[in-house]
């Protein structure tokens, strides 16, 4: 097998959810090795909310249904205020 294609099975994507609005923010590409705890928190900029926000870590399918769930049932609502806050937003 060609070098890049070895290192290109080893990188996985992961979508980002924004805590504020609940729409994807983008998919990153991670290593296979490099993973973080369920709902792992970055912050990146959302084009919907026009605002830099902590967003959600999703690894698939199943966490995105978990992620969407929380959401609806405003589990991020408090930390997205307080993040808007932190960033001097004001949404």
């Amino acid at each position: 097998m060609r070098k890049w294609l070895i290192k290109m099975a080893k990188i996985i994507y992961h979508s980002f959810y924004c805590i504020n609005c609940g729409n994807k923010v983008l998919d990153l590409p991670r290593n296979r090795g490099h993973l973080h705890e369920k709902f792992h928190r970055k912050k990146l900029y959302c084009p919907t909310c026009r605002t830099e926000i902590n967003c959600v870590e999703c690894y698939n399918d199943e966490d995105i249904y978990d992620f969407k769930l929380s959401f609806e049932e405003g589990m991020f609502k408090n930390e997205a205020e307080d993040s808007l806050l932190h960033t001097g937003s004001n949404g």
